[in-house]
């Protein structure tokens, strides 16, 4: 059974995916695919795919039997309730969306949908989450009280400051887009639902108060890395960047300028949640790191169990005995092997209607609990978490 999909969005993630996980499938076929701007379908000129600039057309064609949903956060609703329509299996790029108010309107419309529907939430399926997902099941460490997780991002000043995360309108913020990755394997880990969060953020290096700090005042509108003054002075330059780290995120990536004072997402965050089962979690999240790297820490009462997604070294501290027990996960690509491990899944539900180990109801969760987190940042109190 070889399974056709169609990709709607070819950003970042909607081209890599297709790229590099469904072509060289031996179980998927690419058969077309969707961008506004037809400059994104040139690595595809190789295959043989229909390409379309409105994804209404790529829902009528009936070669799709399923589709990956890969445009901006604020219109999963819309494309996935067109694909519920047109009967395909959808596999949406996470997170669900950027409202409560769409993400019921999802939950209303896929209830009783017949179809395979899977969020790209793609640290369940890789190798390290699993391993200690084992260890944590088996009771290893305990039962777990408390927990802590870090999210160093250092391209937050090459990706997401120079494209359209960087609005609230459109993102809604990057504790959406980025933290609900890592939120979400914490809920998975410790098993059980948010319930309460409280939380700080701010936009401190970026945005205006990033550029009074760094150029003493406001920059002019529309400024691009590209044809700008400083692109060769200022460490947030794309072609600096470049030259200097050897970095570039995708090629012609948007180059608006970090500094703008339409940016008016946080670029740093520090959750504290309250779990169903008593357990307490603290989480952080920095877009201007050193370094790219998700570390966890969890405290039970048998020991403690700490890794990362670097190194990918689990740590395994006895509280009573002086033993420690290191067990290494082997590296792998493409989100540490999880999206291969996610194909799997989606093709199982296919034949066996099965649920996602990603699906409707832990992704809301996930949405939930950082909406939940926003208006408590920004109202500065503890919030109840929906549902």
């Amino acid at each position: 059974m070889v399974v056709k999909f169609g990709v709607i969005g070819l950003g970042n993630r909607g081209s890599k995916f297709a790229l590099h996980s469904i072509i060289p499938h031996p179980d998927f076929e690419l058969v077309a695919i969707s961008d506004q701007n037809e400059s994104k379908f040139l690595p595809f000129e190789e295959q043989d795919v229909v390409s379309y600039t409105n994804y209404d057309d790529l829902l009528k064609d009936r070669e799709v039997d399923a589709v990956f949903i890969a445009t901006p956060d604020d219109t999963h609703a819309e494309v996935v309730l067109k694909a519920v329509q047109a009967e395909k299996h959808i596999l949406c790029e996470k997170p669900l969306e950027v409202s409560l108010s769409k993400i019921s309107e999802m939950e209303a419309a896929l209830a009783h949908y017949k179809g395979v529907f899977l969020v790209g939430y793609v640290l369940r399926y890789a190798p390290l989450y699993h391993k200690v997902k084992q260890i944590l099941e088996a009771g290893t460490i305990g039962q777990i009280w408390l927990a802590n997780g870090v999210d160093h991002i250092h391209y937050g000043g090459y990706a997401f400051f120079h494209d359209w995360h960087r609005e609230k309108k459109r993102s809604g913020s990057l504790l959406l887009q980025k933290a609900t990755h890592s939120l979400d394997i914490l809920n998975w880990l410790i098993d059980s639902k948010p319930v309460q969060v409280a939380g700080l953020g701010g936009l401190e290096v970026f945005g205006e108060k990033g550029a009074k700090k760094k150029f003493g005042a406001p920059l002019e509108k529309n400024l691009h890395c590209r044809s700008c003054t400083f692109k060769w002075s200022c460490e947030e330059s794309l072609l600096n960047i470049k030259k200097y780290k050897n970095i570039e995120w995708q090629k012609n990536w948007p180059d608006d300028c970090v500094f703008d004072s339409d940016v008016d997402v946080d670029d740093h965050q520090a959750l504290l949640i309250l779990y169903q089962n008593n357990t307490k979690l603290t989480y952080s999240l920095c877009q201007f790191s050193a370094f790219y790297r998700r570390e966890f820490q969890f405290f039970g009462t048998k020991g403690e169990l700490y890794f990362d997604d670097e190194r990918n070294d689990i740590i395994i501290n006895d509280r009573l005995k002086p033993e420690t027990t290191v067990i290494h996960v082997a590296e792998q690509a493409h989100h540490g092997g999880g999206d291969d491990e996610m194909l799997l899944d989606f093709l199982t539900c296919l034949k066996e209607k099965k649920t996602p180990l990603s699906n409707l109801a832990s992704s809301a969760v996930a949405s939930r609990l950082v909406l939940a987190a926003e208006e408590a940042i920004s109202q500065n109190k503890i919030i109840e978490v929906e549902g």
